[in-house]
């Protein structure tokens, strides 16, 4: 219990540091190619409508990316994403997940945060990512996401809808 309190410190001063150093300026996204999704799937996320946002926004399935985290629980990676969970991370909060680490420092033009609840293995991930553009949901710390939508996760289609009007009012698609 000691270590696993440590961790998470670790991991917050982490997230910390990476919000602090962020450039808030932004950066220029000539066509949105490539799109990363962040997901909690304790909630049960349904990876083909992913992909077909995916395709309706211009990007073909080998350039979409889905990460989600799984709260203690045993992580296997299938063909449509990859998982991690509290194991993935170090006691000083670094990475040890391979593939989490790829997820991380892959440039992405565009970083969906498909969850509402602020875990700080979720907020890690998404503060440490190299995407262009970071949208999120509300509730999420304000400081992570470029984007905030104000809806949930129970209603993804009001999501994906809102997600796809301002996506074309700052001419990423």
């Amino acid at each position: 219990m000691i270590l696993k309190g440590l961790k998470r410190n670790a991991i917050k001063k982490s997230t910390e540091a990476f919000l602090e150093k962020r450039n808030a300026s932004s950066q220029s996204i000539s066509g949105l190619k490539t799109l990363a999704v962040l997901i909690d799937a304790s909630y049960s996320v349904n990876i083909l409508s992913l992909v077909k946002l995916a395709n309706e926004l211009g990007v073909t399935p080998n350039n979409l990316k889905v990460m989600g985290y799984k709260e203690d629980k045993e992580v296997e990676d299938s063909k449509d994403a990859d998982y991690y969970n509290d194991k993935s991370f170090g006691v000083n909060g670094t990475i040890k997940s391979q593939s989490l680490q790829e997820f991380i420092d892959q440039d992405y033009d565009v970083l969906i945060g498909f969850y509402q609840d602020n875990k700080i293995e979720l907020n890690y991930v998404a503060a440490a990512s190299n995407a262009k553009l970071k949208v999120g949901f509300a509730e999420v710390d304000n400081r992570i996401n470029d984007l905030i939508i104000g809806a949930t996760v129970n209603n993804p289609n009001l999501f994906i809808k809102e997600l796809k009007k301002y996506l074309k009012i700052l001419q990423v698609i």
